[in-house]
């Protein structure tokens, strides 16, 4: 009961003291699912010796003709690097793929990242880890100009026919970048997880601007758009209640200057004793969103809901908004849907959420 009672306090106190932060990044609800997305350090933290993710989300879909879409795709795999024989150290490689699109402008963001990872065997009794990760990406923007109309088109009459005159750049780019993480694990009593990390993405700040800058104006006007590093701290806590149940809760913290994003949920798993890799589990979550000019508030709340089914997960999760600036609430909700495969049972090691 101390133990969980020092982790709640330690819980608030990083909500309290971390509310200026939140993120220009596509978000997912269950942004465990795609571990690369979440953390370089957790590529390869599986229970077993791969791991295979897909997620799909539907943002807005109710209110616009076409929405905005985001799917990430991620495999990782575990290798032992010797040491005791049932709590080795371990190394774990991975690939991503993400693309996010917003379908009305026809922007459309694609990524491909490799990542790499070492954890190391802190305590075996209390099954303590630590890992670090690097994460290595080629990130491309597009935007077609086809679905773009301004003022001076408009023919006076009846729509935008007209040319423009305005002075449109390549409608393309793309950009290295580079990411960091750790990530810490344990079960310091029995049936008591943690898991805590933190990560830096962008940490090179690149150029996302489609405008070259100018040699004659740079002195004035300053063409760049340098992409914020984003911060992120991530966490969760799980007590297996019995052989029926489990409780876990989890936080997701994004800072990516000036905006913040604060991500709370709780899941109960439902077992059968005679099945434990046969589960239900289901739960509700917050989101909560720091804008500059507007400040702090509850964005939305979500439920999760999936089945674990021998080495397969499938989870969906529904988002609804609850801010009051959003009038017809309805409208603006979104849908998500994932799948992961494990496969290859080496160990009993279980140092990842799975949902």
């Amino acid at each position: 009961m101390k133990f969980l009672t020092i982790t709640i306090a330690i819980f608030l106190q990083v909500i309290w003291g971390i509310t200026n932060v939140n993120g220009q990044d596509g978000h997912f609800t269950q942004f465990y699912n795609i571990p690369a997305y979440a953390n370089p350090a957790l590529v390869g933290t599986s229970h077993t010796s791969y791991r295979v993710s897909t997620i799909y989300r539907d943002q807005w879909f109710s209110a616009l003709n076409e929405p905005l879409t985001s799917f990430a795709f991620s495999g990782d795999l575990k290798f032992d690097m010797g040491g005791d024989s049932k709590y080795p150290d371990f190394v774990g490689v991975g690939i991503m793929f993400f693309n996010d699109k917003v379908n009305a402008l026809d922007f459309t963001t694609n990524q491909i990242s490799v990542s790499g990872s070492y954890t190391k065997l802190l305590d075996k009794s209390s099954e303590q880890y630590l890992g670090i990760g690097l994460q290595t990406s080629i990130q491309t923007k597009s935007i077609g100009y086809g679905k773009l109309f301004f003022g001076d088109q408009f023919n006076s009459i009846d729509g935008f026919t007209n040319p423009t005159r305005e002075d449109l750049t390549s409608n393309n780019l793309g950009f290295f970048d580079l990411s960091l993480g750790l990530n810490y694990s344990g079960e310091l009593i029995p049936n008591h997880k943690i898991n805590l990390g933190l990560s830096a993405f962008h940490i090179l700040s690149p150029n996302i601007s489609f405008y070259n800058s100018d040699p004659i104006l740079e002195d004035r006007y300053d063409s760049r758009s340098l992409l914020p590093t984003r911060w992120s701290l991530h966490g969760n806590y799980k007590y297996t209640v019995n052989k029926n149940m489990s409780s876990e809760t989890r936080f997701y913290i994004n800072r990516q200057n000036p905006f913040s994003e604060v991500n709370i949920s709780h899941l109960l798993g439902f077992y059968n004793p005679k099945f434990p890799e046969r589960y239900f589990f289901a739960g509700p979550g917050i989101r909560a969103t720091k804008v500059k000019d507007i400040g702090m508030g509850i964005e939305s709340f979500n439920v999760t809901a999936g089945v674990n089914y021998n080495k397969v997960v499938v989870s969906a999760s529904f988002d609804q908004p609850i801010n009051p600036v959003i009038r017809n609430r309805r409208n603006f909700s979104s849908f998500e849907i994932s799948f992961i495969l494990f496969g290859d049972y080496d160990n009993q090691v279980d140092i990842c959420p799975k949902f």
